[in-house]
């Protein structure tokens, strides 16, 4: 034990002991003035009779109103709804619901119904398909008049020496 651990040991066991001595002292000083309190009462109530309390102030309970009670209706509703959105697992319901959701589906898909909506669904595509192709053709179409009408427009500006103005573009 060197002596930085010793001079410590000795000062903390020095206050510990200290330290409960004056807690001894103090409860056992508490004790006696209580005591020497209630015999000093009791015999003062034999000469003089003790001073009455005073009657202790009327309270008035009142009841709530209906606004009142409607709103700490209102106040528990939301913390119940509070906390069961803390105290629900969000992932377990999520599955709970794709294991439903694919089973519903597996049955709208195998039944008759769902094979005629499928087929509705091809059809409808290949008829969106077509008409996004002829659209596209139309762009195409309308992007190749702008081309050209540009070029005609700047070659229009070189033979006049002059850049072409945008509202002179065709």
């Amino acid at each position: 034990m060197g002596f930085t651990t010793g001079f410590l040991g000795g000062v903390t066991l020095t206050y510990s002991i200290l330290y409960f001595s004056l807690y001894i002292h103090r409860a056992n000083r508490n004790v006696q003035r209580t005591l020497l309190s209630q015999q000093s009462n009791l015999l003062n109530s034999v000469i003089d009779p003790p001073i009455p309390l005073p009657d202790p102030p009327a309270y008035e309970v009142r009841k709530a109103g209906l606004t009142e009670v409607l709103k700490d209706r209102w106040n528990r509703e939301i913390e119940k709804l509070v906390h069961n959105v803390q105290e629900t697992d969000w992932a377990q319901k999520r599955e709970v619901y794709e294991e439903r959701l694919a089973a519903v589906w597996g049955k709208v898909k195998a039944s008759e119904q769902g094979r005629e909506l499928e087929a509705k669904a091809k059809e409808l595509e290949q008829q969106v398909e077509g008409k996004a192709r002829q659209l596209g053709q139309t762009v195409k179409g309308k992007v190749a008049e702008g081309k050209e009408a540009l070029m005609t427009t700047k070659d229009e500006a070189k033979s006049t020496g002059r850049e072409p103005r945008l509202l002179e573009l065709k």
